[in-house]
């Protein structure tokens, strides 16, 4: 048999295995890409963000539905839940809309009997966070007040310092919060991403986030005047 032949052969044989081995590599890479994609933090993240905010709409005014049936008069006594339209909203609008309100769950109710008005200054303890995921159980905290990320240390008064604030700097969610809240409160409140930053990615906040915001109302001043210099 000439050697000629023999050659030829064995590249053959060689070419068809390397083509064989690549396609391999090539399939495993797609496979992982993925799975990659698959467990991506953010993936579908407004879709997410949506439903998240869907859950606890419905959580929030079937609980107020049925304390206003058990108690006409009295309901905001036997629930914890209240939404509030954007301030920004004209007076006397009847638009309700999921991403036009914010959704608040009582935590602790203070004793102040006023609230801030949007030209008025605010000193207060938070933590905000995004939704939920696989990494984050409870959220990622992406901003608060004071040194510590840690949320039992945030609102420690004896070893935490909390932040002050132009109500009117703050977005429209936070803010709309802020003036339905009396001193000595502390909300847990639902942001939509239409009441936040909507769809643009703003520092470790991704585009279309629902923000949760924890919030500690400590002290306010009218417009024109300065907060206590003690808290």
């Amino acid at each position: 048999m000439p050697l000629s032949f023999l050659f030829n052969r064995y590249y053959s044989m060689i070419l068809r295995t390397l083509v064989i081995i690549a396609t391999v590599l090539v399939s495993s890479t797609s496979c992982s890409d993925d799975d990659s994609e698959s467990d991506d933090e953010y993936s579908n993240w407004k879709t997410r963000n949506e439903a998240y905010l869907d859950n606890v709409r419905n959580e929030a005014l079937t609980s107020i539905a049925s304390a206003k049936e058990q108690y006409p008069t009295t309901w905001t006594e036997h629930c914890k839940w209240r939404t509030f339209q954007s301030y920004k909203l004209a007076p006397g609008s009847t638009l309700n809309g999921k991403n036009d309100s914010i959704y608040v769950e009582i935590l602790t109710q203070g004793e102040g009997t006023e609230s801030p008005f949007s030209t008025d200054s605010v000193r207060v303890y938070y933590a905000g966070r995004l939704i939920p995921t696989d990494s984050y159980p409870t959220g990622l905290i992406i901003d608060h007040s004071g040194q510590s990320n840690k949320i039992d240390v945030i609102f420690d008064h004896t070893i935490s310092a909390p932040t002050s604030f132009l109500v009117s700097s703050l977005t429209i969610g936070f803010a709309t919060a802020i003036q339905h809240m009396h001193i000595g409160d502390m909300w847990r409140v639902y942001i939509p991403a239409n009441l936040a930053y909507k769809d643009t990615e703003t520092g470790s906040i991704p585009a279309s986030s629902t923000l949760i915001f924890d919030i500690e109302l400590i002290q306010f001043a009218r417009a024109g005047n300065s907060l206590p210099t003690t808290y």
